[in-house]
């Protein structure tokens, strides 16, 4: 066997005791089963799942987990020492940054960002958390970064005012909740600013006057309600019904679909 031969089986040689002995430094328990040091693990189909660094059965330093299908990146997490608190990145299909916040002992913490999975680093809605609820100011954006909707939550429940806006910067409605209701002084506005109707609510019912205007400021009609009915149901049928379709042309503006696990 010439010289050449001898060294290729050599290095051959080293190459599998490496890869033997990395496979037994990686996920590995102690005695009382806990994790330990470097740990890998992978879907059905081979491709990673994660990858991170256990002390104690707590994870520290940076972990990083990926998507079943393609391998794409779907979170970077940084623990600290203790592992009950993490930085996260979360990530979209595509490689765009969809969240970032804190964990604390695996629930959301403090302010989460959240961004466009079309844009990308486009902001969409920043919300406060506790314990994993909306507890705070929860704030939504336009496309182009400009505000549309402010509001506040209590332990995930709709609390206090409610605002949203045009995209030129204009509020568009003006109200309030009690108890995730929507509950007492409703105002909807025109672009231009002109109040395009308003009235009042009470348990998520309308009670009382309600006036609709025109964008020159006329008044259109008005028409008086109980318990969420008009008081003259037949006369007011049209009204109501536009009243209704009113409402309905408030922009819905949904709350990011973002979840990220820890390990």
């Amino acid at each position: 066997m010439n010289g050449k031969g001898i060294v290729s089986i050599i290095l051959l040689t080293i190459s599998l005791i490496s890869a033997a002995q990395t496979e037994q430094e990686i996920n590995q328990t102690d005695k009382a089963g806990r994790k330990q040091g470097h740990w890998i693990r992978k879907y059905p189909n081979g491709n990673v799942m994660y990858e991170g660094f256990f002390k104690d059965d707590m994870p520290y330093g940076e972990f990083k987990r990926y998507y079943e299908e393609g391998n794409a990146l779907k979170s970077v997490l940084v623990f600290s020492k203790s592992g009950t608190e993490a930085d996260a990145t979360l990530y979209y299909p595509n490689g765009y940054p969809a969240a970032k916040g804190k964990y604390i002992n695996q629930k959301k913490s403090g302010k989460w960002q959240f961004f466009s999975a079309i844009k990308k680093g486009s902001l969409i809605s920043e919300q406060e958390y506790s314990g994993d609820k909306r507890n705070g100011m929860s704030l939504k954006y336009y496309a182009d970064s400009t505000l549309a909707e402010k509001l506040y939550y209590n332990n995930d429940v709709r609390e206090g005012e409610w605002l949203q806006y045009h995209p030129n910067g204009n509020i568009s409605l003006k109200a309030n909740f009690r108890n995730g209701k929507v509950d007492g002084l409703f105002e909807a506005y025109y672009d231009n600013g002109q109040l395009e109707f308003h009235g009042y609510y009470k348990n998520d019912l309308r009670e009382g006057p309600w006036q609709i205007y025109r964008r020159d400021g006329t008044l259109q009609f008005e028409l008086d309600y109980v318990a969420g009915v008009p008081k003259t149901p037949d006369l007011d049928l049209y009204q109501s019904a536009m009243i209704d379709s009113l409402e309905k042309n408030i922009v819905k503006i949904p709350d990011p679909d973002v979840t990220g696990q820890i390990w």
